[in-house]
Protein backbone atom coordinates (compact mmCIF):
# COMPACT_ATOMS: atom_id res chain seq x y z
CA UNK A 1 0.00 0.00 0.00
CA UNK A 2 1.92 3.11 -1.35
CA UNK A 3 1.92 6.28 1.66
CA UNK A 4 -0.20 9.45 0.92
CA UNK A 5 1.93 11.85 -1.60
CA UNK A 6 1.73 15.07 0.72
CA UNK A 7 3.27 18.34 0.51
CA UNK A 8 4.57 19.67 3.76
CA UNK A 9 2.33 22.16 5.88
CA UNK A 10 4.09 25.46 6.69
CA UNK A 11 1.78 25.97 9.89
CA UNK A 12 3.90 28.92 11.05
CA UNK A 13 2.58 30.86 7.82
CA UNK A 14 -0.86 29.47 8.10
CA UNK A 15 -1.00 30.12 11.76
CA UNK A 16 -0.34 33.61 11.17
CA UNK A 17 -3.19 33.75 9.04
CA UNK A 18 -4.97 32.45 10.89
CA UNK A 19 -5.90 29.31 8.35
CA UNK A 20 -8.15 26.33 8.72
CA UNK A 21 -6.93 23.20 6.39
CA UNK A 22 -9.21 21.01 5.53
CA UNK A 23 -8.42 17.52 3.80
CA UNK A 24 -9.57 14.35 3.20
CA UNK A 25 -7.39 11.51 3.00
CA UNK A 26 -8.50 7.63 1.80
CA UNK A 27 -7.85 5.30 4.94
CA UNK A 28 -6.41 2.49 2.07
CA UNK A 29 -3.10 5.23 2.08
CA UNK A 30 -2.25 5.14 5.64
CA UNK A 31 0.22 1.97 5.87
CA UNK A 32 0.60 1.78 10.19
CA UNK A 33 -3.20 1.70 10.42
CA UNK A 34 -3.67 -1.01 7.45
CA UNK A 35 -2.56 -3.84 10.54
CA UNK A 36 -5.70 -2.92 12.57
CA UNK A 37 -8.15 -2.81 10.12
CA UNK A 38 -10.31 -5.74 8.46
CA UNK A 39 -10.98 -3.80 5.24
CA UNK A 40 -9.34 -0.56 4.27
CA UNK A 41 -12.72 1.66 3.38
CA UNK A 42 -13.63 4.77 3.84
CA UNK A 43 -12.09 8.57 4.45
CA UNK A 44 -10.38 10.32 7.05
CA UNK A 45 -11.48 14.14 7.13
CA UNK A 46 -9.24 16.50 9.33
CA UNK A 47 -9.84 19.84 10.24
CA UNK A 48 -6.82 21.78 11.37
CA UNK A 49 -7.62 25.49 12.70
CA UNK A 50 -4.55 27.22 13.27
CA UNK A 51 -3.53 30.97 15.42
CA UNK A 52 -0.26 32.11 16.32
CA UNK A 53 0.29 32.50 20.36
CA UNK A 54 2.91 34.12 21.63
CA UNK A 55 4.92 33.25 18.34
CA UNK A 56 4.10 30.07 18.42
CA UNK A 57 1.71 27.95 15.94
CA UNK A 58 -1.06 26.21 18.06
CA UNK A 59 -4.20 24.47 16.63
CA UNK A 60 -7.25 22.48 16.98
CA UNK A 61 -7.07 19.11 14.98
CA UNK A 62 -10.22 17.56 14.57
CA UNK A 63 -10.42 14.21 12.97
CA UNK A 64 -13.80 11.77 12.25
CA UNK A 65 -13.64 8.52 9.89
CA UNK A 66 -15.38 5.50 10.23
CA UNK A 67 -13.34 2.32 10.29
CA UNK A 68 -14.04 -1.11 9.51
CA UNK A 69 -12.46 -3.63 12.12
CA UNK A 70 -12.43 -7.03 13.06
CA UNK A 71 -14.63 -7.97 16.12
CA UNK A 72 -12.56 -9.64 18.75
CA UNK A 73 -15.46 -11.57 19.89
CA UNK A 74 -16.82 -13.17 16.87
CA UNK A 75 -13.85 -12.00 14.02
CA UNK A 76 -16.26 -10.30 11.79
CA UNK A 77 -16.36 -7.30 10.76
CA UNK A 78 -17.36 -4.28 12.60
CA UNK A 79 -17.76 -0.56 11.64
CA UNK A 80 -16.84 2.08 14.10
CA UNK A 81 -16.73 5.97 13.97
CA UNK A 82 -13.78 7.29 15.26
CA UNK A 83 -14.00 10.62 16.03
CA UNK A 84 -10.80 12.96 18.19
CA UNK A 85 -10.03 15.73 18.44
CA UNK A 86 -6.60 17.15 19.73
CA UNK A 87 -5.35 20.84 20.53
CA UNK A 88 -1.19 20.72 19.13
CA UNK A 89 1.77 23.07 19.54
CA UNK A 90 4.26 23.23 16.71
CA UNK A 91 7.61 23.43 17.15
CA UNK A 92 7.34 25.69 19.91
CA UNK A 93 10.60 27.95 20.51
CA UNK A 94 12.24 27.23 24.22
CA UNK A 95 11.35 30.19 25.40
CA UNK A 96 7.49 29.85 24.30
CA UNK A 97 4.71 29.28 26.60
CA UNK A 98 2.37 26.81 25.45
CA UNK A 99 -0.49 26.06 27.58
CA UNK A 100 -0.60 22.06 29.28
CA UNK A 101 -3.80 21.22 27.17
CA UNK A 102 -1.67 21.60 23.77
CA UNK A 103 0.12 18.77 22.77
CA UNK A 104 3.77 19.65 21.49
CA UNK A 105 4.60 18.14 17.91
CA UNK A 106 8.48 18.70 18.40
CA UNK A 107 10.34 19.45 14.73
CA UNK A 108 10.10 22.36 12.17
CA UNK A 109 6.71 24.03 12.13
CA UNK A 110 7.28 25.09 8.54
CA UNK A 111 7.32 21.53 7.08
CA UNK A 112 4.85 19.00 9.18
CA UNK A 113 3.10 16.54 7.16
CA UNK A 114 -0.83 16.47 8.04
CA UNK A 115 -1.45 12.93 6.86
CA UNK A 116 1.08 11.46 9.04
CA UNK A 117 0.12 13.82 12.31
CA UNK A 118 -3.55 12.21 11.81
CA UNK A 119 -2.63 9.02 10.80
CA UNK A 120 -1.03 9.26 14.67
CA UNK A 121 -4.01 10.75 15.95
CA UNK A 122 -6.17 8.09 14.29
CA UNK A 123 -3.92 5.20 15.91
CA UNK A 124 -4.40 6.59 19.05
CA UNK A 125 -8.88 7.01 18.61
CA UNK A 126 -8.58 3.17 17.80
CA UNK A 127 -10.42 1.48 20.77
CA UNK A 128 -8.02 -1.35 22.29
CA UNK A 129 -10.88 -3.71 22.07
CA UNK A 130 -13.15 -4.04 18.80
CA UNK A 131 -16.30 -5.28 19.30
CA UNK A 132 -19.77 -5.31 18.36
CA UNK A 133 -21.75 -2.83 20.18
CA UNK A 134 -24.37 -4.11 23.03
CA UNK A 135 -27.84 -4.49 20.48
CA UNK A 136 -25.68 -5.21 17.55
CA UNK A 137 -25.45 -8.87 16.31
CA UNK A 138 -22.27 -10.67 17.76
CA UNK A 139 -21.94 -14.12 16.75
CA UNK A 140 -19.91 -17.18 15.56
CA UNK A 141 -19.87 -17.95 11.85
CA UNK A 142 -22.27 -21.26 11.12
CA UNK A 143 -19.10 -23.31 10.68
CA UNK A 144 -17.26 -22.42 13.58
CA UNK A 145 -20.95 -22.74 15.81
CA UNK A 146 -21.52 -26.08 14.26
CA UNK A 147 -17.68 -27.07 15.44
CA UNK A 148 -17.69 -25.52 19.07
CA UNK A 149 -21.25 -27.13 19.68
CA UNK A 150 -20.26 -30.83 18.36
CA UNK A 151 -16.42 -30.36 20.46
CA UNK A 152 -18.22 -29.89 23.53
CA UNK A 153 -17.89 -32.94 25.72
CA UNK A 154 -20.98 -34.34 27.36
CA UNK A 155 -20.32 -34.59 31.05
CA UNK A 156 -16.78 -34.93 32.07
CA UNK A 157 -15.76 -37.65 33.98
CA UNK A 158 -14.59 -36.49 37.52
CA UNK A 159 -10.96 -38.18 38.78
CA UNK A 160 -9.79 -38.24 42.10
CA UNK A 161 -6.44 -38.97 42.46
CA UNK A 162 -6.39 -39.46 46.38
CA UNK A 163 -9.51 -41.27 46.10
CA UNK A 164 -7.12 -45.31 47.17
CA UNK A 165 -5.24 -42.97 49.50
CA UNK A 166 -7.15 -43.84 52.63
CA UNK A 167 -6.88 -47.94 52.06
CA UNK A 168 -3.18 -47.74 52.18
CA UNK A 169 -3.03 -45.23 54.94
CA UNK A 170 -4.33 -48.47 56.88
CA UNK A 171 -2.16 -50.67 56.24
Amino acid sequence: MPRLPETPLDVLELAAEGAVVERQFPIAGFERLSDHLARPDGALKVRLELQLMDGTAVGVMDLRAVVVLTCQRCLQPVSRELVSEVRLAFGPREDATVPAEHEVIPGDPRRVGLAELAEDELLLSLPLVARHAEGEVCRLPADLESSAVAAKPETPEMRRPFAGLKDLLKH
